[in-house]
């Protein structure tokens, strides 16, 4: 036997209500919020909001905030420990759910705005160090975040890893900590919400569409496996009317289509934007040839 976490009967009164948890999602969003104040306010640092950052980022990263908190906090939480699909909708919560609408939300523009413009300064010009710059380069390029990502995703569903988190809370915490880490930095390369592109109009999509592959592909490992590929979840599972096989198949499932589908959903609205930028580019190009062609026929 094993101590249950929560059983389907008491599950909507457990709760994970750590003082250290609560304080880690509280401090980010009031310092979100005290910028988006810093910024819409009349006669701040940013004037408008169409130059400061608009409410549907700011509703972003709200939305971003509330997915940690279900991932997080609510029964979801003490549900992970005895079913594995439900610490596969915990994993996806953190990756696409939460991490793309908080790089959405433009965290560094609006939160560097809460903070004194002394520290601001600081940063900016321990920023520009040549080791940190060489750092800054390195793990925002392209081909490292999206190994990172993947390299993270695959590596803690190794069943020795994967078993550790679920037997040690400090491993469990730093396996979450890793996912959230490296989605927000696969999103923001994807997405690139403010600063300098890292990708190409079209190398996004390509970027995002081989996410969704590799996602994929672990999804069908778990959904096709002939047996429990977690011990840890083998006499867990009865109590919720599902078999080890079929608990594993269900995550299997979920990692497989849900992500998929946001994935492709993101890859098409970055195809959108390609082609619509692609138009204004050739819209500008044909007035800047009439120019020169009216001028040339004026001479």
């Amino acid at each position: 036997m094993h101590d249950i976490a929560v059983s389907p009967h008491d599950v909507w009164r457990t709760w994970n209500l750590q003082p250290s948890l609560i304080l880690g999602l509280a401090v980010p969003g009031l310092a979100y919020w005290r910028g988006v104040d810093a910024l819409w306010r009349p006669g701040g640092t940013v004037r408008t909001v169409a130059r400061g950052v608009p409410p549907w980022r700011v509703a972003a990263f709200g939305g971003g905030l509330f997915a940690l908190v279900i991932a997080l906090l609510s029964p979801l939480d003490p549900m992970s420990e005895e079913l594995l699909s439900a610490h596969m909708v915990q994993h996806l919560l953190l990756m696409v759910v939460a991490a793309p609408l908080l790089v959405l939300g433009s965290p560094a523009l609006v939160i560097g705005q809460a903070v004194p413009t002394t520290w601001r300064r600081r940063a900016h010009r321990w920023g520009r160090t040549r080791p940190l710059r060489a750092i800054g380069r390195l793990f925002t390029h392209p081909l490292m975040t999206w190994l990172l990502a993947t390299a993270v995703l695959w590596g803690w569903h190794v069943p020795s890893l994967y078993q550790a988190a679920l037997e040690r809370p400090t491993v469990h915490v730093l396996e979450h900590a890793a996912f959230l880490a490296t989605a927000m930095l696969f999103w923001w390369t994807a997405l690139q919400p403010s600063g300098p592109r890292r990708l190409p109009r079209g190398a996004d999509v390509v970027f995002v569409f081989t996410g969704a592959l590799q996602s994929g592909a672990l999804g069908a490992l778990l959904a096709f496996a002939s047996q429990p590929i977690y011990p840890f979840y083998v006499h867990r599972t009865f109590a919720w009317g599902l078999s080890p096989l079929q608990d594993q198949q269900l995550a299997g499932m979920l990692m497989w289509v849900p992500p998929f589908v946001i994935y492709l959903v993101a890859a098409g609205a970055l195809f959108v934007r390609w082609l619509r930028v692609a138009e204004l580019d050739q819209r500008r190009a044909d007035a800047r040839a009439d120019r020169l062609l009216a001028e040339a026929h004026r001479r």
